[in-house]
């Protein structure tokens, strides 16, 4: 079996799980988005030791890149998210669209260890996707070229997410999904290519899962601290995790990996044309 067709069975099974998911939320209830985090880890699994042999060799588990921590990205996959989600919200507080409220703590400790424990548990979660979009399918997809792989592939995780979004109320379920859906898939493809770019130039899926956890805790923070000062609905257009003003700045950051790390983006990834990540791992 070829890369390419692996990465489509991959997706085939965790869209097909995501499916699931969202037809017996009754049964997940609040976790529904949780439980939802983890099927990519789980077709990985699936395509790892019961559909291809690849469960047999060490080399390919090691090319999940799970056991490198990739340090040298973590600074950028901690600014990015924070950056582009603080200024987004300032945007909002500053023009008056809503307003900023203080949190309120039960002490300074309480919060701090409710703190590390609100990463951890996001970052187990993060994890739970970034092993099958970034460690497994990604690679996977490099004969389409790096950067179109990177775009793909965040395209198809917000594609993922669409069973959760309109058959169930627990993800995006404010303002109209005419216009939520499309902000939302533009939102994941252009945050492919921050994920694609620190999963290449770190060697590492780890920081690729720390952005992401950086981004939903600094959505669910942000949005804590701020109410609406027309509607709700229009908070979720223009803010939010998805809205008009993150997608400018995402857009912004995937500007600027096409023209200033485009090259050094190519190089960390290996990317050979035509040959396989499979061959490779067997070596």
């Amino acid at each position: 079996m070829s890369d390419t067709a692996k990465a489509a069975l991959f997706y085939v099974i965790a869209l097909s799980l995501a499916g699931t998911i969202a037809a017996t939320t009754s049964t997940w209830g609040a976790s529904t988005l949780h439980v939802l985090m983890l099927t990519p880890a789980a077709a990985v699994l699936v395509m790892m030791l019961l559909v291809t042999d690849d469960g047999r060799y060490r080399a390919a588990w090691t090319s999940l890149d799970l056991h490198k921590a990739g340090l040298n990205g973590w600074p950028f996959a901690i600014m990015v998210p924070t950056l582009v989600l603080g200024g987004t919200y300032a945007v909002t507080w500053v023009s008056g669209l809503a307003e900023i409220h203080a949190p309120v703590t039960n002490g300074l400790l309480k919060f701090v260890l409710v703190a590390l424990l609100g990463l951890a548990f996001s970052t187990f979660f993060a994890m739970g996707e970034e092993i099958g979009w970034r460690g497994y399918m990604l690679p996977r997809l490099k004969t389409l070229g790096v950067f179109r792989a990177m775009l793909v592939v965040g395209f198809l995780q917000g594609v993922w997410h669409l069973p959760i979004m309109l058959a169930t109320p627990w993800y995006h379920s404010s303002g109209s999904k005419f216009i939520v859906v499309p902000l939302f898939l533009v939102t994941l493809t252009l945050a492919g290519v921050l994920f694609g770019y620190l999963r290449f130039t770190s060697g590492s899926v780890w920081p690729c899962a720390i952005a992401h956890t950086v981004y939903n805790i600094a959505w669910d923070t942000l949005t804590g601290l701020t109410a609406a000062s027309s509607s709700p609905e229009t908070l979720e257009y223009v803010a939010g995790e998805s809205g008009i003003l993150p997608i400018l700045g995402l857009s912004v950051v995937a500007a600027w990996i096409w023209i200033a790390r485009r090259t050094a983006v190519i190089s960390a990834s290996g990317y050979t044309s035509g040959e396989s990540t499979s061959a490779k791992s067997r070596r």
